[in-house]
């Protein structure tokens, strides 16, 4: 069996399972946040009872994390609802919850804080009502996106039916240039396949490119994959999840690994040794080229933050762009940290002065601007470059605005120039 589909017979009970065939697999962890937890709670009380109780409230995590930074610029009365519907259902279940740490700052963004936290280990199954819950397949974990009605009942019997996978493996090879960072190899896989190239499959990365990736780049493939189609996106752990895992939590967990005579649908080998920096153009994450290809393209507007672009080492190339840079005149850079732990780390090793010295605006936790909430959104005819996993018509501000996909590096870059660039000289 493939390591998906070793984690999906465990959890069903099943002694073998193969793709195509559908199991009742039991959840180890479920995920909500503001923008769908009071929806999915209504769900659960209306087929469950007004005194039904979750099956389990320690493995049910909420998060406020997508909307609060709008009621940091304006009264948002449809946001206030959906946040306290979620606060109210996590009182009344003793579920955990991440409020609001200050106005319009989230303690973190759902994939990024719920691994900070520990509760995330290899060998889990876990559903969230988010598409980018796919992210914790980094850690060894299979995790998916699922509907409301599907975490409602998730919520009551700890249970969900999924369909068994085919596996897409990606064996990343050579030896990566400098500065290029796993937001240009996501971005790359993406132009080679496509938005519908990993369409519910899983797509697992391996290779000797994985060796040398810190975990924080490992959560970028693993997020990204989302954007091919793909429903999770796995990493075999190793030392390095090891080490991050026993780090945040003293869980015992249990590791998983493909048979070396499973079956794949198909294998993608990449050598990523001459990779340049990679651009998604607007409307779609795949409209991806080399950065050389693109053409003279003016900004107003640059975004490093969300799940994929606002983590320790993201704002770690940030930094070493800005120090001794300004950003360009007429050009709005703003920077959003992924969870207050990062800031706090960040300020500690002086990003947060780099960004400030450079005319960077920083922002609270959240998603903000990656979801067309908050401050960092494109106004009418605006063009911006985003680290962000999106850029499909109105995902980030106004429908004629235009938004360019990158690498952290490659978007402050852009800012210090005020135009999509990768070389400051």
């Amino acid at each position: 069996m493939t390591l998906v589909e070793k984690l999906l017979a465990k959890a069903s009970g099943n002694a073998y399972v193969r793709p195509g065939e559908v199991v009742f697999a039991q959840v180890d962890l479920a995920l909500s946040h503001d923008a769908v937890a009071g929806p999915v709670a209504t769900t659960f009380y209306k087929h469950y009872g007004q005194e039904a109780k979750l099956w389990d409230a320690q493995r049910v995590v909420l998060v406020a994390d997508h909307f609060i930074q709008v009621n940091d610029i304006r009264n948002d009365q449809k946001a206030n609802v959906m946040y306290q519907e979620m606060v109210d259902f996590a009182k009344e279940q003793g579920c955990h919850l991440f409020d609001i740490v200050s106005p319009g700052e989230a303690a973190g963004i759902c994939h990024v804080l719920l691994p900070e936290k520990g509760f995330v280990r290899p060998g889990m199954i876990i559903a969230g009502t988010d598409s980018h819950t796919c992210t914790y397949g980094a850690l060894g974990a299979f995790s998916t996106g699922v509907g409301t009605t599907d975490m409602a009942n998730i919520y009551a019997m700890g249970d969900m039916w999924i369909r068994v996978p085919p596996t897409l493996v990606f064996e990343l090879s050579g030896t990566l240039p400098p500065h290029i960072s796993a937001k240009d190899i996501i971005l790359f896989i993406l132009g080679q396949i496509g938005c519908a190239g990993g369409t519910s499959k899983v797509m697992e990365f391996r290779g000797s490119i994985l060796e040398q990736m810190p975990y924080d780049e490992r959560l970028t493939l693993a997020n990204m994959a989302i954007e091919c189609g793909a429903i999770c996106g796995l990493i075999v752990p190793d030392d390095t999840t090891r080490d991050y895992v026993r780090s945040r939590s003293d869980q015992e967990f249990e590791e998983f690994v493909g048979d070396a005579d499973a079956e794949y649908e198909k294998v993608y080998k990449f050598d990523l040794s001459n990779l340049e920096p990679q651009v998604a153009r607007p409307p779609k994450p795949d409209q991806v080229v080399p950065i050389s290809q693109i053409e003279e393209t003016p900004i107003t507007k640059a975004f490093i933050g969300s799940c994929t672009g606002g983590k320790l080492y993201d704002l770690a190339q940030a930094a070493e762009v800005l120090q001794n840079h300004r950003v360009a005149d007429g050009v709005n850079l703003f920077i959003v940290p992924a969870s207050v732990e990062i800031r706090e780390k960040a300020e500690a090793l002086g990003y947060m002065d780099i960004f400030t010295q450079a005319g960077a605006k920083i922002l609270k936790s959240g998603c903000g601007a990656c979801i067309n909430s908050g401050l960092g959104v494109l106004n009418k005819e605006e063009t911006g470059v985003y680290a962000t996993n999106r850029n499909f018509k109105g995902r980030s501000g106004d429908p004629t605005g235009k938004n360019y996909l990158a690498s952290p590096r490659t978007v402050a870059i852009s800012a210090v120039k005020g135009k999509i660039s990768h070389n400051l000289d």
